[in-house]
């Protein structure tokens, strides 16, 4: 998945299948959307192979409802179980109103979007996350007509997994501009809603501590930078229910630990 290998990303998923029973619904989930990356590739180039591509994603993603619901932690279902199972929803119910195949209905590359929830970009090399930042360039490409239906809520995964990338490429100054200016500058309420994406908003909050972080020299010496990296989490530590609130909060305590350190109070 980090290599951007698609195929052998959907075969090594699969394969996950057999070898235990923990979250099926997820491994063929990864296993659908690797394809919906191939067909991408292929669509302009190799029409009658991304049609290939695109039923195995379709046959794929229809399992993935079977699947969910059947594992359980502490008595209820697992977040991502939930996660997948409303991403095809949302996709299902596109494709209907827009007039268009259900793979074309799909939004902002939910491989990538696996990759950041997965921590992939940290152990990516500087040209896998050059091919991440291509892969995700493509939904705003005339490739892809279907941009401008898009609404904040996937313009908003866009601009934090882009962001995401070029913090890992060190580009923190582009990345905080980008969280600030594309997804912090809009009210929460503009992302609920029925099967929209609502966690965007607080994991740019999340984002922009993690950039602050990454700014500070070894020795975190900036007292200004460090009550407001702190202050960052705190917002975030405070957020109501959300999607994945339970993956994000785990990061945010985390945080929050190291910083206690180091005295950090929020500004």
């Amino acid at each position: 998945m980090y290599l951007h290998r698609y195929s052998d990303c959907s075969a090594s998923f699969q394969k996950c299948v057999t070898l235990n029973n923990w979250s099926h619904a997820l491994y063929y989930y990864i296993a659908g959307v690797a394809h919906v990356e191939e067909y991408r590739l292929h669509k302009a180039s190799n029409p009658k192979l991304a049609q290939v591509h695109a039923k195995k994603a379709a046959d794929l993603l229809n399992i993935v409802p079977q699947h969910t619901g059947k594992k359980k932690f502490m008595a209820r279902q697992l977040p991502f179980d939930i996660f997948v199972l409303r991403k095809i929803r949302k996709w299902e119910h596109r494709a209907k109103e827009w007039g268009v195949e259900f793979v074309d209905a799909v939004g902002v590359s939910p491989i990538e979007e696996m990759i950041y929830f997965w921590n992939g970009y940290k152990r990516m090399r500087p040209e896998h996350l050059e091919t991440s930042l291509a892969r995700l360039a493509w939904s705003q490409s005339s490739a892809n007509p279907l941009w401008a239906r898009e609404g904040l809520d996937e313009h908003a995964i866009l601009h934090v997994l882009r962001a995401a990338t070029l913090r890992n490429l060190g580009r923190t100054g582009e990345a905080k501009e980008l969280l600030k200016r594309e997804i912090i500058s809009h009210e929460w309420s503009s992302f609920k809603g029925h099967l929209k994406d609502n966690w965007t908003l607080p994991v740019a909050h999340y984002e922009m501590a993690v950039n602050l972080w990454t700014e500070m020299d070894a020795e975190r010496s900036d007292r200004a930078m460090l009550r407001e990296c702190s202050g960052w989490l705190e917002k975030v530590g405070g957020w109501e229910s959300y999607e994945l609130d339970a993956r994000i909060g785990l990061k945010v305590t985390t945080a929050r630990d190291t910083l206690k350190k180091y005295d950090a109070g929020a500004a």
